[in-house]
Parts: C-alpha cells; structure tokens; sequence
C-alpha cells in the first residue's frame, strides 16, 4: 500500500462527500464556530481547494457531489434547524455559482437539480436545468425552471425516502458488526490470533481482492481505543493504525473509494492509502 493523502485541518471533520474524482470535507471549529470545505482529488492525493467558506455562517452543510457540481444546504439557525437556501458550487473551483432561497434540496438526475418547499403542507418542485459551468465560475445557459405540486408526497420524512443520485457509486460499503452478531467471534479470533487483543463492542469489516481490512476497538486506559487493520490473506499486516481514542463507539470508521483505502485518524487528520 502506498500513502498518497495525509492531511491536518485546523477542526473537526464533520462530514464528507465524494464522487469518482473528489473527495469534499465538511470541516468545524467548534471554538471559533467556523465552518469551511476542502476539496481533495482522490486520484493524486492533491488538495484542489480548502478552507473555502462560501457564507460567513456555521449553518452550512453538505448535500453532495453531482457531476461536476458540490451542493450545500444553508439551515436556519433556530433552535431546530431546517433547510432554507440550496447552494451550488463548480466542484473544480469552489465558486459559488447560484444560491437558490426558500428551497430545499431534493434530487439530481441528468443535468436537473429538483429542489422542493412545503407550502399548505404540500409539497411543490422546482426543476433547475444545470448545464456547462465556464471557468469563471458562471453558467452559460439559462437555466429551465418548472413548478408542480405533487400530491402522493406529503411530508418532510416521505421526500427523504426517494433516491437521489450523487456521484460516489463505486464506493465499497463496509459491514459492521456488532458484539452480539454471530460473525463477530470469527473475526474476535482472527484479530487475537495475529495481534494477541480481545476486540470489544464491534468491528466494521470489509474484503476486497487480496485485502482485509478490520476497524476494531480494545478497551484500555478508561477508553476505547479504535484501531485500523490492514492484512493480505497470508496475514502480513499491512496498517494497524490507531485512528481514535473514544468513549463509545463508531460507524463505517472507513470506506473505500477509487480503489483508496480511506479514514479519518483523531478527528483532524484525513488519510488515504492507494490498495
């Protein structure tokens, strides 16, 4: 395996998206209450942009990347945030390109943005044509707006359960097992076999070609401490990181993506190996 990104933010990685190409991280300093993204190619290991604050507001998060477009949603910042403005970006630059009040984000399919708001509590959409971005970061066609409303979809929870489509389909899912699953002792024995440890709580587990790649946990110093193993199937360890040092434990603590093994060590620090 080979390191090709290793890379310290001032904050908390909070979030991330990714398509084939890009990786975007959501990154928060909680002492300063400043939120920033920062753009990563996963295929040279290459910052593009970073520490881009597209509105001086902490009340931005990610949607996603599609295409060639990284969209934000703008939240109230009331005590139960919601949704109240669409941001997109050209995923190249970091320029904003459009802000689109009032609306919230709902599908991406073919070059067509559908953004939705609730009104009587039904729901209406707006389809937004997204065409070419030139390099300065503008649009160079108008873009084509329709309005329906849609009556078999009532509600904020129903909207959420349409797919979307981002860009990161050939991202490799983990598996997660918890402590009570039946596959959990198999992997408790390989780990204490070849490392001498008594795993706890839950692994999240993943096999790709050659590759073995366990997330485990061992309780030490008042904590668990999260670790991240890589093996080959002649068992040569590979990686054993240690990623983090927590009071509980974790979901999906890496994924793989454009055959890079990638995760976040110490909640600062974004790595990315090449498998």
């Amino acid at each position: 395996m080979k390191e090709i990104i290793n890379h310290n933010f001032q904050g908390k990685i909070w979030n991330s998206t990714f398509s084939e190409e890009y990786c975007v991280l959501e990154i928060r300093d909680e002492l300063t209450r400043q939120v920033s993204f920062s753009c990563i190619n996963l295929l040279t290991g290459k910052v593009i942009w970073e520490k881009l604050k597209p509105e001086k507001s902490w009340w931005l998060s990610l949607v996603g990347i599609f295409d060639e477009y990284l969209i934000l949603h703008k939240y109230s910042s009331k005590q139960k945030p919601e949704p109240e403005a669409v941001l997109i970006l050209n995923i190249q630059t970091g320029n904003t390109l459009e802000r689109i009040d009032d609306w919230i984000f709902f599908n991406y399919v073919e070059n067509i943005l559908t953004v939705y708001q609730l009104q009587n509590n039904e729901p209406v959409y707006r389809d937004v044509k997204l065409i070419t971005l030139s390099s300065v970061g503008t649009r160079t066609t108008a873009e084509s707006l329709t309005s329906s409303s849609v009556g078999t979809l009532t509600t904020v929870e129903s909207l959420q359960q349409v797919e979307c489509r981002p860009s990161h389909n050939s991202i490799i899912e983990t598996t997660h097992y918890p402590e009570d699953s039946p596959h959990f002792p198999t992997i408790y024995k390989f780990l204490y076999r070849l490392l001498n440890i008594d795993a706890v709580k839950a692994v999240d587990y993943l096999e790709i070609s050659n590759i073995i790649i366990i997330s485990y946990y061992i309780y030490r110093d008042k904590s668990f401490q999260n670790y991240l193993l890589v093996t080959n199937r002649s068992r040569q360890i590979l990686l054993n990181d240690l990623i983090a040092e927590t009071e509980g434990i974790g979901i999906d603590t890496f994924t793989v993506k454009s055959d890079t093994l990638l995760y976040v060590k110490n909640q600062t620090q974004f790595v990315g190996y090449k498998l």
